[in-house]
């Protein structure tokens, strides 16, 4: 691959790569991330390295952009003051699955998930192996699961309001000395410290599901605008936090916010303007905000760039409808572009070949280099073949290597 004309000849630390490619300033080289700096993670290493300085130390030896990510600043909704908390399994009659059942009885009322554990439950990476219910998760959002979600009307919102909450006490104190250690860490390696938030169309749709979220904001206008105020305030409470932590980088969720999802109207109604808000506050603290979005974004380029962010994330090379050569020339001006590279068909399924074209592909987009990170597109988990994405992580980077040295 050819180098950017413009590029810096010098070397530069990693911190110092990564902050110029989210600028879109030159850089020395192309960098390649796959944990921290965008949505995901590799699972057969987070495994083997459960500690993230572990981790860091492992990326930066095979001469990746490494990265330490906090996360989520939120308080833990089954530890809430004032919240009790009753989760049970039970068996429906006539029915051919068990079901999950958590109730949270807070002073604004009471709210309840039940969750069908359907067969694919076991196949779930994030889920199998437990016996309650996380309050977020992707796996209860299909309505084929959900027996009945946590936000499905208005007096819901009551109880919700106990729910969404920030660190405080002593959870904050451990949080915080978490952060202290984080940033010792990153500065003495220069390395970028990155926190982790979840916006407001994931909690959202995490919690009411696709069919009822799209319902109430096509229908019940009044009540939708103040669930998304409530989500929002909660999530920029715990922006607050990340941010006065010394994070430099957020990794914002939009997966749940695509076009996969909403159509570009109520995006512009809803979402919007949150998203626009959230990227001010964190440009305020000097940090910088990438979107993370898996798919579902070529009608959204233009909302994206008026957003104000640094960097549209984890593109996909393989997701229906997207152009990633388009979409750079249509938002990279102004917007910094990361990914390239198919995580489940080729990192997890692909042959050797396929991963080295797949890098090729991806690198030539993203040439010149100004404004690019290369990454996976989104988590590398393939627990049922760890052989072929382990050699095909390697290949990965053993091409991206001898790509940025020719």
């Amino acid at each position: 691959m050819n180098r950017d004309k413009s590029a810096t000849s010098a070397a530069m630390t990693s911190r110092e790569r990564v902050l110029a490619a989210m600028r879109r300033q030159p850089v020395d080289h192309l960098p390649l991330c796959v944990e921290a700096i965008c949505h995901g993670f590799v699972r057969f290493v987070t495994e083997r390295l459960p500690s993230p300085f572990e981790r860091a130390e492992y990326y930066a030896g095979l001469g990746l952009d490494a990265a330490i990510c906090l996360d989520s600043a939120m308080c833990d909704p089954d530890a809430n003051p004032g919240v009790e908390v009753r989760q049970w399994k039970e068996q429906p009659t006539g029915e051919p699955h068990p079901v999950l059942c958590k109730e949270y009885r807070t002073p604004g009322g009471s709210l309840r998930q039940v969750v069908s554990i359907t067969d694919d439950y076991a196949n779930d990476y994030f889920s199998r192996g437990r016996d309650s219910l996380s309050m977020f998760s992707d796996y209860h959002v299909p309505a084929h699961r959900s027996r009945q979600y946590l936000v499905e009307k208005e007096a819901d919102l009551d109880g919700l309001a106990y729910l969404l909450r920030p660190l405080s006490g002593k959870a904050l104190e451990s949080y915080r000395d978490k952060a202290r250690r984080a940033r010792q860490f990153c500065n003495e390696h220069q390395l970028t410290l990155t926190a982790y938030h979840l916006g407001v169309g994931d909690p959202i749709i995490w919690m009411s599901g696709v069919e009822r979220t799209l319902q109430m904001a096509m229908e019940e206008e009044v009540f939708f605008r103040r669930y998304v105020q409530l989500v929002a305030s909660w999530q920029r409470q715990e922006l607050e936090i990340v941010l006065e932590a010394g994070a430099g980088h957020i990794v914002r969720r939009g997966i749940y916010e695509s076009t996969d999802f909403w159509s570009p109207q109520l995006f512009e109604t809803f979402l919007l303007g949150p998203l626009r808000d959230e990227a001010a506050l964190i440009h305020q603290a000097g940090a910088t905000v990438g979107y993370a979005m898996l798919s579902g974004y070529m009608p959204l380029l233009d909302l994206i760039k008026k957003a104000g962010l640094d960097m549209l994330s984890n593109l996909d090379p393989v997701a229906h409808g997207t152009d990633i050569r388009a979409i750079r020339a249509a938002i990279g001006d102004a917007v910094a572009v990361c990914g390239g590279v198919n995580n489940y068909l080729v990192l997890e399924k692909g042959t050797e070949h396929d991963v080295r074209r797949a890098v090729r592909d991806a690198m030539a987009v993203f040439t010149p280099t100004t404004g690019c990170i290369l990454a996976p597109s989104d988590c590398i988990l393939s627990y049922d073949n760890e052989p072929v994405a382990e050699r095909n992580f390697h290949a990965m980077i053993a091409t991206w290597r001898e790509s940025i040295r020719g």
